[in-house]
């Protein structure tokens, strides 16, 4: 990190992150995607499916919590694990829904917990995995544009 003293004011920290250029491929024109999933092959597989849709997928850093990956990543949509035990609570996406971003909830066969109670009281859309490739790259592309 890298403090930057302003004067009279506060510090701004920036981070090596925010020095860095964008990922290989990706020329900042596509729309970021923050993906939260307890299980990480199915985190993948979404990531995989995110890219064929022509969006960015991102991840959460080792040890950050899925708040940090949020303002950090500042996602046009965030696609959450049922599972997830910190994403999927209201405590997570009240505030991703306060940035603007769309919040997806995934679940699949294995899905333990029943979050269709939260997501009717707060509008969210729930997506049955898995799903055709066609049908799930169209419903990333309509919920980002």
């Amino acid at each position: 990190m890298v403090p930057l003293l302003l004067r009279g004011g506060p510090t701004l920290v920036i981070t090596h992150d925010a020095m860095l250029p964008p990922a290989h491929g990706d020329d900042g024109r596509r729309s970021p995607v923050l993906v939260l999933s307890s299980d990480p092959l199915a985190a993948a597989l979404l990531g995989a499916a995110i890219e064929l849709a022509g969006l960015a997928p991102r991840y959460p850093k080792l040890g950050e919590s899925p708040r940090i990956a949020l303002l950090r990543v500042r996602p046009r949509l965030v696609v959450i694990d049922c599972d997830h035990e910190d994403g999927c609570s209201e405590a997570f996406i009240g505030p991703a829904l306060m940035t603007g971003s769309q919040v997806v909830l995934f679940r699949s066969r294995r899905t333990r917990r029943d979050m269709s109670e939260m997501a009717g009281r707060l509008g969210l859309r729930t997506v049955e995995m898995p799903q055709e490739h066609e049908e799930l790259t169209s419903l990333l592309r309509e919920l980002v544009h």
